[in-house]
């Protein structure tokens, strides 16, 4: 297995019972139908991604639990955490980067995996008419991912489909600071 491009850092076993948890989110948290490709939903201070606005909203217990447990790994105490529930490999992610200008300086995102292992796409401009380079990462269940801001500055990332009936949930936490009063629009792709 090759290593993380620069500025990732993957802990693969943060978590051992991670499928335990995978089903009481899954049938516990109030999923939003905001993304077409999956649902969705944010704890904490108020988030907007992806032209969809998210108000403050309590963490729920097993969430708040994990967030403590990754706050001296990430290096941060996270102030919000976006879930991703991808209930079957046919539902995915575009390529993006993420906003990081609304982060706390010097910190990232820190994603936990729960579930089937998916792959993360990473792609990096080789610059004008010099096409992309990939790398890709397997996320397995109870896996932590922390990426850098300088790393969302020059990779973009995608959670491509795939085949499987094996449900996924991604927590991404942030150390949000500012949020804006409307959504940015959608970056295009």
């Amino acid at each position: 297995m090759r290593p993380p491009p620069h500025g990732c850092r993957l802990t693969p076993d943060l978590l051992t019972d991670h499928q335990r948890l995978l089903e009481r989110l899954r049938d516990e948290v109030d999923w939003t139908q905001h993304m077409r490709s999956r649902r969705t939903a944010s704890m904490g201070v108020p988030y907007n991604y992806g032209g969809a606005s998210y108000p403050v909203a309590p963490w729920h217990p097993a969430v708040q639990a994990l967030a403590d447990r990754v706050a001296p790994l990430a290096g941060f105490a996270p102030t919000n955490c976006l879930l991703n529930y991808y209930p079957t490999g046919r539902h995915s992610m575009g390529y993006h980067s993420d906003d990081t200008s609304i982060l706390a300086e010097g910190t990232g995102v820190a994603i936990v995996s729960l579930g089937v292992t998916r792959e993360l796409r990473l792609r990096a401009s080789l610059g004008p008419d010099a096409g992309f380079h990939y790398e890709s990462l397997a996320l397995a269940g109870g896996s932590l991912l922390m990426m850098s801001a300088a790393m969302q500055a020059h990779w973009r990332h995608a959670i491509r489909r795939a085949d499987t009936d094996a449900p996924r949930i991604s927590l991404s936490f942030r150390h949000i600071v500012r949020w804006p009063e409307t959504p940015p629009p959608v970056p295009p792709r």
